[in-house]
């Protein structure tokens, strides 16, 4: 079976990697009233976090339409302000760790690739992924999924998807790769769970853990 000693270990970016969370609230609240909209307060955002992303759009009260415009005008203005985004505090270390340790690893997110690229450089982590697949849209993210698995000629089987929201989850579950679940992105466990991740975690430092436990179990 392709990989199986070396696991392909596939990052979201946004939320994931990346705390363009802060950001993305902050220019939605900029621009709410463009859209007809309110602005977020920190309690709506606590909420929001709790529900998978139809049950979010039903209470912000936003079409599908609109809201794959929305996110597009919110993706080109953190472009502008990308220098000013952090990675989550311990997440470059447990990347840096999970290549030493020899696992595969890449990149799918809807953010671009010049984001990305000059982000991941920033943080000198360049070296430690294979491939970037950018620019997937706000639902699509099951057949890029797929895509990459052909590309990197990969068994399902052989790869973990690690996301912060439930589509991601739910992305990895119709494609048939095992999931884990980052609960310091857009969704909390109070959504994630509902998805059924094969894991679930709090803190980046518990990412090579999982990471191991999934090679062990594949290499069974």
């Amino acid at each position: 079976m392709t990989g199986a000693a070396h696991p392909l270990l596939i990052f979201d970016f946004d939320g994931t990697l990346a705390n363009t969370i802060d950001t993305g609230v902050e220019i939605y609240n900029e621009i709410a009233e463009e859209y007809g909209l309110e602005p977020f307060t920190r309690e709506d955002v606590r909420e929001l976090r709790k529900l998978n992303i139809r049950a979010v759009l039903d209470r912000i009260g936003i079409s599908k339409l609109k809201a794959i415009k929305l996110a597009a005008r919110i993706r080109k203005e953190i472009h502008n302000r990308m220098d000013e985004v952090e990675m989550f505090p311990g997440a470059a270390e447990a990347i840096r760790t999970l290549h030493e340790d020899g696992f595969r690893m890449g990149i799918l997110s809807s953010n671009s690739t010049e984001n990305i690229s000059s982000f991941i450089d920033r943080f000198g982590l360049q070296h430690c992924f294979e491939f970037v697949e950018a620019g997937v849209s706000l639902f699509g993210k099951s057949k890029r999924l797929q895509k990459v698995l052909k590309e990197q000629d990969v068994d399902s089987g052989n790869v973990l998807y690690i996301g912060d929201e439930t589509r991601d989850m739910e992305a990895a579950r119709k494609s048939q790769v095992s999931a884990l679940a980052v609960c310091w992105g857009a969704n909390e466990r109070e959504a994630m769970v509902t998805e059924g991740p094969a894991y679930c975690i709090e803190q980046p430092a518990e990412l090579v853990g999982c990471a191991e436990q999934f090679r062990e179990a594949i290499t069974v």
